[in-house]
């Protein structure tokens, strides 16, 4: 699993991916964090040090969930896979 890809995935649209949740469950999901896609008001306000982010970044991927309206966050080692999502135009 390229980690990087997905998170540019993320930023550039919509992904389509699947994560183990901590249940054991299979949890498929629609996600992004491209600013134009989260809405105002969901857009993050708080803030994390340095150190903080970079244990945060080796360990989960954070996304705005599409479905569910709101952030949630995966821990790495959970992801089964992912897809960019097909652009309608």
């Amino acid at each position: 699993m390229n980690i990087p890809d997905l998170k540019t995935a993320l930023y550039e649209g919509t992904v389509l991916f699947e994560f183990i949740k901590k249940d054991g469950t299979l949890r498929h999901a629609r996600g992004t964090t491209c600013p134009d896609l989260v809405p105002a008001d969901d857009t993050p306000k708080g803030k994390r040090t340095p150190e903080q982010q970079a244990a945060y970044d080796r360990q989960t991927v954070a996304f705005y969930d599409i479905d569910k309206k709101g952030w949630r966050s995966m821990r790495i080692d959970t992801i089964w896979d992912y897809h960019r999502a097909l652009k309608l135009s």
